[in-house]
C-alpha cells in the first residue's frame, strides 16, 4: 500500500486531498465517480472484489431498487461490508475506502416520524437530536452516508413524496435543513456515530405538474430563488457533505443537466465544497427528457452541469475518459469532482476507520435513549385539528372505548414508505399503546375489514376512537393520487360511526394532510398523527389520554378539495382582489379559504399574546431591531404554543407574498404562567430576490406581527431607511 501525506490524519484536509489526487491514475479517478449496487453479492462476489481491487468504484448504494423503502432493500451485513472495505483498503493500489450510502431518511431500527410529520413539531433542536440518534444506529451497521434531508418545497399534496418534505414554507424548511445536517453529521464531520448528509432533490422537484411524480416543473426565476433554493442554501451553509440532483425538467432544462444551478450557483456563487450525486438513473433520464441522444451525450451534459458522482447507470465509467481525450470536457473538471468526493471521505474519517466493529450494533440499535426521543418527537409531531367541547383529552370518567379502523392494530404502516430497517414487530400499535398506558380502562376492537362489525362493537362503548389513514403503499415515491381523499370506504365508516351519537375521536395516520368531509361533519375531535414510526402507539395514547399535550402545527395548508390546489399561505397578492374587494370570490361553488391554514394546531389549553412592540420603528438596511410580546397560558392545563413571526412587504420592486414566516419559538408554560418572547429583525428577515436579480433589502415600510398560525395579524410597521 502506498504511503504519503494523505495517510497523515494530522495534516490539513486540503493537503491530504491534493496529495492523494496527485498519485491517482485517470482510471482510478473515474472510478471514484461511480456508485454501484453490487446486487446478488454472494453470487458475484469474486467479480465485485476484483473491481474493488482495481479501484473501479468509489461508492456502493445499499439498496436493490429505486423504491427500496417499500421493501426493496436487503438487510445490512456488517461482515460483508467489512470484507469489501478490507479489499479496498488493503488490496487496491492506493487503499481508498468505499463510501456506503443508504436511504436512512427518518429512522433506522428506531424509526422516528416522517419529515412531513416531524416538521409539524416546529422544534428543530429536537429534530436534530432525533436524527443524531438515527445516525448513530445506521453507522453502527456500516452505513456512512444517508440520502437525506429532502428539502423539496411542496404545494401539491397529491404528490406522493410530500411525505419526505418539511412542507410549503422556505423558512421552516431551512430550519429543518440545518437541524437535519447537524443531526446526521454532528457539529463536526467524522466520528463513529455520524453520517454524511445529502440534501435533495436539487432543485424544484416538489413542483411536479399535477402532483405526478417525475413530471416537469415550471418555477419562475423569482419563485426559484425566493422559495425553492433557500433550504438548499441553508444546508450548504451548514456544511452538508453532498447534494442530489433531481429527476425533473425545470423550465426546459432537466436539472441533472443544469450548469446554471449546479456548477455556477451551488459550487460557484455559494462556494460550496461538497459533492453532487445524481439521483437513481437521472443521468440516463436525460435521454428520456430528449436533451441527449445517447449515453455519451448524457454523460457530457451531466458532468458539464456539475454532477460529480453517478448513481447506478455506469455512464461515467464508460464515457468520461473518451470525452476528456476528445477535448469536450477539461481534465480539471475530473480532478475537481474527485477532490470533492475524497474530501467527503476524509471528513467522514474513512481513511482512519474504514471498517465497522460488528459488536457496536448490539449496544446501539433501539437504545432506550433513542426510543425515548422517538416518543418525544412523535408526541410533538401530532396536530390537533378539531376538539369540539374539549372531547380530548379523554375524560377520566369514561371507562370503555371502541378502538376501530384500519390503523387500530396496524404496525408496518406506521413506519412510512421510506423505511428500510425498521421492524414491524417492534412497532407499538395504537390499541396496544392505549392498553399499556391505561390498563384500568377497557379497550375493545373489531376486524377492520368488516364495517358492520365495527359499528356493532362501537355500540358497546362509551366513546369511539377511529384510526384511519393511508397505508405506506399509497404514498411515497411514484405513489401520487388524483383526488385528495382517504382510501375507499373510510369516509363511509366515519359517517356510519358518527351516526351512533357517541363521542367520535378520529385519529388520522395518513402521511399527507387530507381533508375529510365526514370527519368534519361527525367527529368530536380530529387528531392528525401522520406516520410516527416505531413509537406511534405510545405517543398517540399519551396525547389521547392527556398524559401529554398536543402542540404540533401544520407545515402545509389543508385544502377543502382537490380543486383548490395549489393552495398555500404565502401567496403573492393579486391586483383584482383589491380592486373588487367586495365581489371577488375565487370560486363560485366553494370558499376560497383553506380547510386548515399553515401553522394551525390546537392544544389542551389556551394562550394569549399581549403587548407586541418594536424596540424601534425605523432601522437601516444593515441594522437590527427587536420585536417582543408577552405570551400567557390562560387555560387550566400546562401546554406548549408555537409563537410565529410573520412579515409583509406591501410595496416592492416585484410582487411579494401577502405574508411570510420569518421566525418561530416553541414555548412551554404552566397554567397562568407568562414569558416574554423576542425576535431579532435584521436584513436576513427582510431581504428578498428582487427585480435586480440578487438578494437585497429594499427601503420602505414592512408590516409585521406575531401569532399562532398564518392568519396572525400584522399590527406593527417597521420602516427601513435607504442606505
Amino acid at each position: 500500500m502506498i504511503t504519503g501525506v494523505f495517510r497523515d490524519a494530522s495534516r490539513p484536509l486540503a493537503e491530504r486531498v491534493a496529495d492523494l489526487l496527485s498519485r491517482m491514475t485517470r482510471e482510478e479517478k473515474i472510478g471514484q465517480l461511480g456508485q454501484v449496487r453490487m446486487s446478488d453479492y454472494e453470487k458475484n462476489r469474486s467479480a465485485y472484489l476484483d473491481g474493488v481491487r482495481a479501484g473501479k468504484w468509489g461508492s456502493r448504494i445499499l439498496a436493490e431498487t429505486a423504491w427500496a423503502g417499500d421493501g426493496g432493500a436487503s438487510a445490512l451485513k456488517v461482515e460483508q461490508l467489512n470484507e469489501i472495505q478490507r479489499v479496498a483498503v488493503e488490496e487496491s493500489r492506493l487503499g481508498i475506502p468505499i463510501l456506503y450510502g443508504r436511504d436512512v431518511i427518518y429512522g433506522h431500527r428506531t424509526v422516528f416520524p416522517i419529515p412531513h410529520s416531524y416538521a409539524a413539531s416546529f422544534n428543530p433542536d429536537l429534530v436534530q437530536r432525533a436524527l443524531s440518534a438515527v445516525a448513530a444506529e445506521a453507522s453502527s451497521e456500516g452505513v456512512h452516508w444517508t440520502f437525506s434531508p429532502m428539502l423539496d418545497l411542496v404545494r401539491d399534496p397529491r404528490w406522493g413524496r410530500v411525505i419526505e418534505s418539511p412542507g410549503e414554507d422556505p423558512y421552516l424548511s431551512s430550519r429543518m435543513a440545518v437541524a437535519a445536517v447537524r443531526g446526521f453529521q454532528g457539529e463536526q464531520f467524522g466520528g463513529d456515530k455520524s453520517l454524511l448528509a445529502c440534501a435533495k432533490h436539487f432543485a424544484g422537484y416538489g413542483g411536479a405538474e399535477g402532483g405526478r411524480d417525475y413530471d416537469t416543473t415550471e418555477w419562475t426565476d423569482n419563485t426559484l430563488h425566493n422559495m425553492i433554493l433557500p433550504p438548499f442554501r441553508a444546508a450548504a451553509k451548514a456544511g452538508v457533505a453532498s447534494m442530489m440532483a433531481g429527476f425533473n425538467d425545470l423550465g426546459g432544462t432537466p436539472v441533472s443537466s443544469s450548469r446554471a444551478l449546479m456548477r455556477d450557483w451551488l459550487k460557484g456563487e455559494l462556494d460550496w465544497n461538497g459533492f453532487i450525486v445524481s439521483d437513481w438513473g437521472s443521468i440516463f433520464d436525460l435521454i428520456g427528457h430528449g436533451v441527449a441522444g445517447d449515453e455519451r451525450a448524457a454523460t457530457l451534459r451531466a458532468f458539464t452541469a456539475g454532477i460529480d458522482m453517478e448513481m447506478i447507470a455506469g455512464f461515467y465509467e464508460r464515457n468520461i475518459g473518451a470525452l476528456i481525450d476528445s477535448g469536450e470536457m477539461p481534465a480539471t473538471w475530473l480532478d475537481d469532482a474527485v477532490s470533492r468526493i475524497l474530501l467527503a471521505k476524509f471528513r467522514a474519517g474513512l481513511f482512519e476507520h474504514p471498517c465497522t466493529d460488528p459488536s457496536r450494533a448490539a449496544t446501539t440499535l433501539r437504545h432506550p435513549d433513542h426510543v425515548a426521543l422517538a416518543v418525544e418527537l412523535a408526541t410533538q409531531s401530532m396536530v390537533l385539528l378539531k376538539n369540539k367541547n374539549n372531547s380530548l383529552p379523554l375524560a377520566p370518567t369514561l371507562k370503555k372505548f371502541a378502538v376501530l379502523g384500519p390503523y387500530a392494530e396496524a404496525r408496518r404502516e406506521h413506519l412510512g414508505s421510506w423505511c428500510l430497517d425498521g421492524r414491524p414487530n417492534e412497532v407499538t400499535s395504537i390499541l396496544d399503546g392505549l392498553r399499556t398506558a391505561a390498563p384500568e380502562k377497557e379497550f375493545i376492537t373489531a376486524n377492520a375489514a368488516f364495517s358492520d362489525a365495527c359499528v356493532d362493537v362501537a355500540r358497546q362503548a362509551e366513546c369511539v376512537i377511529l384510526c384511519v389513514g393511508e397505508s405506506h403503499l399509497r404514498n411515497g415515491e411514484n405513489k401520487s393520487i388524483a383526488e385528495l381523499a382517504l382510501p375507499p370506504g373510510q369516509e363511509q365508516l366515519i359517517a356510519a360511526l358518527g351516526g351512533l351519537g357517541l363521542s367520535l375521536i378520529v385519529v388520522d395516520c395518513s402521511g399527507r394532510y387530507l381533508p375529510s368531509p365526514a370527519a368534519e361533519a361527525h367527529a368530536s375531535a380530529i387528531l392528525h398523527a401522520g406516520c410516527l414510526g416505531t413509537e406511534a402507539g405510545t405517543a398517540i395514547a399519551r396525547v389521547l389520554l392527556g398524559h401529554a399535550y398536543p402542540s404540533g402545527k401544520l407545515p402545509m395548508t389543508i385544502p377543502r378539495s382537490t380543486g383548490q390546489i395549489p393552495l398555500y399561505y404565502n401567496r403573492k397578492t393579486v391586483g383584482k382582489t383589491v380592486t373588487f374587494v367586495d365581489r371577488y370570490r375565487g370560486y363560485e361553488e366553494q370558499l376560497l379559504t383553506p380547510l386548515y391554514r399553515f401553522g394551525y394546531g390546537l392544544g389542551y389549553t389556551t394562550f394569549t399574546l399581549a403587548n407586541q412592540q418594536l424596540s424601534a420603528a425605523t432601522m437601516s438596511a444593515d441594522g437590527a431591531v427587536t420585536l417582543r410580546a408577552t405570551l400567557t397560558n390562560t387555560g387550566a392545563r400546562a401546554g406548549a404554543e408555537v409563537v410565529q413571526f410573520y412579515i409583509c412587504d406591501p410595496v416592492a420592486s416585484t410582487s411579494r407574498p401577502g405574508r411570510e414566516l420569518k421566525g418561530f419559538q416553541r414555548v412551554e408554560l404552566a397554567p397562568g404562567a407568562s414569558r416574554v418572547v423576542t425576535f431579532k429583525i435584521t436584513a436576513a428577515e427582510l431581504e428578498f430576490y428582487g427585480a435586480r436579480f440578487h438578494w437585497e433589502v429594499e427601503p420602505g415600510e414592512f408590516r409585521l406581527g406575531l401569532g399562532f398560525d398564518s392568519a396572525a395579524p400584522l399590527p406593527l410597521t417597521l420602516t427601513v431607511m435607504a442606505s
